[in-house]
């Protein structure tokens, strides 16, 4: 249980790592991140998807970067719903979420990124370390991004729409 298995249904709101040592969590009561991560088997799967998803639009900024690009963010994915609410460990699911919800399921960018500090930082780069004093007057413009919806969206451009450049990195690329 809490161990997704590509293709089928996770087990209504399980997750908790019977290994975890703790006493049992008093319903309501705050936890620390670290406590969550030790109770929560789906919670640590989670941290590790999120890495995983964070290093590659790293890489895939630096592609955009390179070839003078404007990087489509791409639509991540989940294993738990993102609360502050105590009672979401460990299931990290909202306990209104369908019984039977399929993981991992699509969800929000800002889930993952801080999406408008990525905004300011297109608009306002000097708030964010991107000093020209600090570079000899000298500074790289933001990188420009847009929602992953942006290419299915019927007001873009058709012109742009053509403009699509795939990016295969890697060996037998």
């Amino acid at each position: 249980e809490g161990v997704h298995a590509p293709g089928k249904l996770t087990a209504p709101c399980g997750g908790e790592d019977p290994a975890h040592g703790l006493p049992p969590k008093p319903a309501g009561k705050e936890i620390m991140w670290q406590e969550g991560l030790k109770r929560s088997v789906r919670l640590r799967a989670n941290v590790a998807l999120m890495a995983r998803q964070v290093h590659a639009l790293r890489d895939a900024m630096g592609i955009a970067r390179v070839l003078n690009r404007t990087l489509i963010l791409p639509q991540f994915d989940c294993l738990c719903d993102r609360s502050e609410y105590p009672d979401i460990m460990p299931s990290c699911l909202y306990q209104g979420a369908p019984r039977r919800m399929q993981i991992p399921f699509k969800c929000s960018t800002s889930f993952v990124i801080d999406t408008h500090k990525l905004q300011l930082m297109a608009t306002e780069p000097t708030r964010f370390g991107m000093q020209p004093h600090k570079f000899g007057g000298k500074f790289t413009a933001p990188l420009p991004v847009r929602a992953h919806r942006f290419l299915a969206d019927p007001r873009t451009d058709a012109a742009i729409t053509r403009s699509v450049l795939d990016v295969v990195v890697g060996a037998g690329a």
